[in-house]
């Protein structure tokens, strides 16, 4: 379909990018990709345009980010956003299907709990669980730290080394006004959250970003 106002704009442009981001909705969107924007533009077909123009023909197919690791990107920043349920639980889908690995989704929901708390993962957890079951997905489970918990301290220092030029006096700011804030910030933020495996170190970057 041609936009309505696109003859003032420019067709040829317009419908080049609107067709670019239909390719991309393709590719993410799976079976039944068009659904959604069919029945935005029952009502709003400006509004349908602009999405699949500009959020995706402009900025979901920019150069630079493979669209598996831009989709793990919207996810992270929908999990913060926490007020956009459908499209969280449409870009979780659009990951796998943009290639994505199933592991890199539960692992963005640890990276929520240390960088926005536990109330954005556990908001979460029954859209992920929803999808794991209709793609038939087992979650992967590790075993539990069972040291008194200077192992993850000294991970957590590392992590927090390789992030800023001095941790030490990071720490020592911290525990001026709250002590124990600063020993669970490095131990669990740092050496449990933000050291597990299962994402690279740009994803996980990335995704605190976002």
């Amino acid at each position: 379909m041609d936009h309505p106002a696109a003859a003032t704009r420019g067709a040829l442009t317009c419908n080049e990018r609107y067709a670019r981001g239909l390719e991309v909705l393709r590719r993410i969107g799976g079976p039944g990709w068009d659904v959604q924007l069919r029945a935005a533009a029952e009502t709003t077909p400006d509004l349908a345009w602009l999405t699949v123009e500009f959020g995706y023909g402009d900025l979901i197919s920019r150069p630079g980010l493979a669209l598996p690791l831009r989709e793990a990107v919207t996810v992270a920043a929908l999990l913060a956003h926490r007020n956009a349920e459908r499209q969280l639980a449409y870009h979780m889908a659009g990951y796998l299907n943009a290639g994505g690995e199933p592991r890199v989704l539960l692992e963005l929901l640890y990276v929520a709990v240390a960088v926005v708390g536990f109330p954005a993962a556990i908001h979460a957890l029954p859209l992920l669980r929803a999808l794991f079951r209709e793609r038939v997905l087992t979650a992967l489970r590790i075993a539990p730290a069972g040291d008194d918990g200077s192992a993850r301290s000294a991970t957590g220092w590392r992590a927090l080394a390789a992030l800023v030029d001095d941790a030490a006096a990071l720490e020592r700011d911290w525990a001026v006004l709250a002590p124990r804030f600063a020993q669970w910030s490095i131990a669990f933020a740092q050496g449990e959250m933000l050291a597990r495996d299962g994402l690279d170190e740009r994803t996980r970057e990335l995704a605190i970003v976002a």
